[in-house]
């Protein structure tokens, strides 16, 4: 088997997130690296290539349908390996989740455990799965643990598109905005400033203004979306890991999308240290695995000092009460749940009661910013057309 590079990020023993990339025959040996280091595995993928960017693959392994299936079967009391059969046995086509699939059962039959057999695949899912399903090996309720994964995978996608789709009206509008402007000032704008100037019309301030911006426009946005767009690409083409992380940063810092992105971070680090514990996985190591999950900076500081806090064995309720990225509420219902001993559900409604505020920032999201832009186009169109129409009642009383 030949070399290649696999790009890994880790969550090291003080909770901080590492990335790199190492040159390996496959996975294992990467994760096997990694947890020499004392790191915890988050993601590791082959890094792609220059034939992997200009001809992508449209196959994508859907591990929340694989969990769910294989779920399903075990509930019904069939054996492992006799569920990894039947999920692929009448399958005729040879698609790309069958051949995943065909591969996972033939590494459970060479004795490997379904974890194991899963992480060695190429495009294995993170760790927060694989840790789940370790853990459901281990304590005898990997039917269960597998159910539990599909779900979260499946409400991960969907507030996934949630966010999507509450960001693609706006940016849909904003696109018409600079649409708008660049047929105004290549076409538009041009043939007025011909006629009046035929005509002799002495034009106001506002219309001479409108013209000569009309004139510098379009070289500024074509250079400026020139600049921004390839930039952005060339940067996700060298580091996907940076222009991510980047992209986050800057969505993040946005005033209204900005606490979009902090309350999915909250859900995320909820939901996913609730499934963590309520699997059996201890605290400081679930503290580790959720850290790679959120993406804003305050709620990793927060992870990490977390991860301190634990190791020294203290409580997280005060420095959760203390910290400005995390619920008030929330922090004293994990304080009661410390003190009484049931972390892992009092997570799961501390989950219910961000997602709420996370469903009703997307609302508010929407509603607010689709009438803005249509304000703020309206009123440039407004203000080109009084800048073109003064010459023109100028004109017109002169001619009276």
């Amino acid at each position: 088997m030949s070399r290649q590079r696999f790009v890994w990020k880790a969550v090291d023993q003080n909770g901080l997130i590492q990335r790199g990339i190492l040159v390996a025959h496959e996975i294992t040996e990467v994760q096997k690296y990694l947890r020499n280091k004392g790191h915890f595995p988050v993601v590791i993928r082959a890094s792609r290539n220059w034939q992997s960017v200009l001809l992508p693959s449209s196959t994508n392994f859907q591990w929340s349908h694989f969990a769910r299936r294989l779920a399903t079967l075990l509930e019904a009391g069939i054996p492992l390996l006799q569920a990894l059969e039947i999920m692929t046995f009448h399958e005729e086509k040879l698609t790309f989740p069958i051949e995943q699939w065909k591969n996972i059962k033939e590494r459970v039959e060479e004795g490997s455990d379904l974890s194991e057999a899963i992480s060695r695949q190429n495009q294995s899912p993170n760790s927060f799965v694989l840790s789940m399903i370790k853990a459901g090996e281990y304590t005898g309720t990997l039917e269960k643990v597998l159910s539990d994964v599909a779900d979260e995978l499946d409400q991960e996608n969907v507030y996934q598109k949630k966010i999507k789709a509450a960001l693609a009206y706006p940016i849909l509008l904003l696109f018409a905005v600079v649409i708008v402007l660049y047929v105004l000032s290549v076409w538009v704008l041009p043939m007025y400033e011909k006629l009046f100037i035929s005509m002799g019309a002495e034009l106001p301030f506002l219309t001479q203004v409108i013209f000569a911006g009309g004139r510098i426009l379009p070289v500024v946005l074509v250079s400026g979306l020139g600049l921004i767009t390839g930039g952005l690409v060339v940067l996700k083409l060298i580091s996907p890991n940076i222009f991510r992380k980047r992209l986050i940063h800057i969505m993040g810092r946005l005033p209204l999308i900005g606490k979009v992105y902090h309350l999915r971070d909250l859900v995320q680090f909820s939901r996913m240290l609730g499934r963590l514990l309520g699997a059996g996985i201890p605290l400081l190591d679930a503290l580790r695995l959720t850290a790679g999950a959120v993406s804003g900076l305050e709620m990793l500081q927060l992870i990490n000092q977390l991860v301190l806090n634990v190791r020294e064995g203290k409580h997280m309720a005060p420095l959760l009460r203390a910290s400005k990225a995390f619920s008030k509420e929330g922090a004293e219902m994990i304080a009661v749940a410390e003190e009484v001993g049931q972390l892992d559900q009092m997570l799961h409604y501390v989950t219910q009661m961000f997602r709420s505020e996370l469903e009703d920032q997307l609302d508010r999201l929407t509603r607010m910013i689709e009438p803005a832009l249509i304000l703020a186009l309206a009123g440039l169109i407004g203000l080109v057309a009084a800048g073109v129409m003064l010459p023109i009642f100028d004109l017109s009383s002169h001619l009276e």
